[in-house]
């Protein structure tokens, strides 16, 4: 009887083991118990990204960026002896699952949220951050204007500035513009119109299209009876790879520029073999190996090579950029001795300074809207692959 009841608690500690094991490092809805740490020896960041669903697509390098940083995080070991954990959701591409979970990170005691992929999802959660002063860093574009709230991606004001210089770089006056008619396609053809007049750029054609639809041959039809020198795409994929095809189904001859929303692989993918004059505005980490020598341009090696490294090979995009920028700009409040909400709002909003991330440079004490245009580019198609138009 006695061996059985010790063999019985014997088997129970080695699952409690087990237990606390798993619980270590980066798991979804993890808590700081699971560590096996106390709470004032964890500090938490939430991450809120569309793992499954439509917006994976622009979500799955976000993801493996997460899984990466936490990495780098447990080998480089706590901070003042705290350790950071990332604690991810993915909400599935559903709005409403995304405002739950947080909640969730906000009852957990995070001290700052990344998220989400798309611009209506970070406008749902925007509010629960404002509310309760944790930091929020967005990584889709969003119009805001909120002590609390920083976007990681571009402005619109800031994506539109190379589309502008590149026409004016060809002496093209005259375009047609498509977007979808989702939060995120209908934002940018007003920041392009105020920059467009300025340049003496004319809209001759405007069409929207259902973000789900799958053939815009109609739309693009009237685009071109207009006769534009080119053609701007303001949608994420696979939406904008639709458009893209159709474009070259229909023979356009003039160059297509589509948003940083379809500077993916995704994107590629979709217009594999049939691409000629179809370009994006995407980022200089896709093109990192042909750019001129730079502090930059080593920042972005860096990068890359660690996150191929890690994952048997592919690259990072735009959209792990935004959220890497967003959880190091975090890390390095951490670093600099502010370990709760309220002191990491003070660190950004007076104290940051100049930083110069993956997608560009940030000074929040001049913009917490964009990083500046630096780390974004007019890229090219070539052999299935990004190539950089030299400035």
């Amino acid at each position: 009887m006695k061996r059985y009841v010790k063999a019985k608690s014997l088997a129970i500690l080695a699952m409690v083991l087990l237990l606390i094991m798993a619980g270590c490092g980066l798991d979804e809805e993890t808590s700081s118990a699971d560590t096996g740490k106390k709470d004032d020896e964890v500090i938490k960041i939430g991450v809120i990204i569309a793992e499954t669903g439509p917006a994976s697509t622009l979500g799955s390098t976000q993801v493996n960026t997460v899984k990466l940083l936490q990495k780098q995080l447990e080998e480089a070991g706590p901070i003042d002896g705290k350790k950071i954990q990332l604690v991810k959701h993915d909400y599935e591409t559903d709005d409403t699952k995304a405002v739950v979970a947080m909640d969730k990170l906000l009852s957990e005691g995070v001290v700052a949220v990344v998220g989400a992929t798309q611009t209506s999802t970070s406008m749902a959660i925007m509010p629960k951050a404002i509310e309760h002063k944790v930091p929020l860093f967005t990584v889709a574009p969003i119009e805001q204007d909120n002590e609390y709230v920083y976007s990681m991606a571009h402005s619109n004001t800031v994506i539109v500035t190379p589309i502008v210089e590149y026409l004016n770089k060809h002496n093209i006056k005259k375009v047609g513009w498509l977007n979808a008619s989702d939060g995120f396609g209908v934002v940018g053809l007003p920041a392009f119109k105020e920059l467009a007049e300025q340049n003496g750029i004319e809209i001759v054609a405007h069409e929207e299209f259902d973000a789900t639809a799958t053939d815009m041959t109609i739309q693009l039809t009237k685009v071109k009876s207009k006769d534009p020198e080119a053609v701007i795409v303001w949608s994420r994929t696979p939406g904008a790879g639709i458009v893209a095809r159709n474009f070259k189904s229909l023979g356009f001859d003039v160059p297509m520029i589509q948003s940083t929303a379809a500077a993916n692989q995704g994107f590629l993918d979709q217009v594999k073999d049939d691409n000629e004059n179809v370009m994006v505005v995407g980022s200089k980490l896709s093109v990192v190996e042909q750019l001129p020598d730079s502090e930059q341009k080593e920042m972005l090696l860096a990068f890359r090579d660690s996150y191929a490294a890690e994952f048997g090979g592919g690259e990072p995009d735009l959209f792990g950029a935004h959220a890497m920028d967003g959880m190091e700009i975090i890390i390095n409040a951490i670093k600099a001795g502010n370990f709760t909400p309220e002191d990491i709002q003070n660190y950004l909003q007076n104290e940051s300074g100049e930083y110069l991330g993956k997608t560009g440079t940030f000074n929040f004490q001049e913009s917490q809207a964009s990083s500046l245009a630096d780390g974004i580019s007019v890229l090219a198609i070539e052999n299935n692959e990004w190539k950089y138009i030299e400035e």
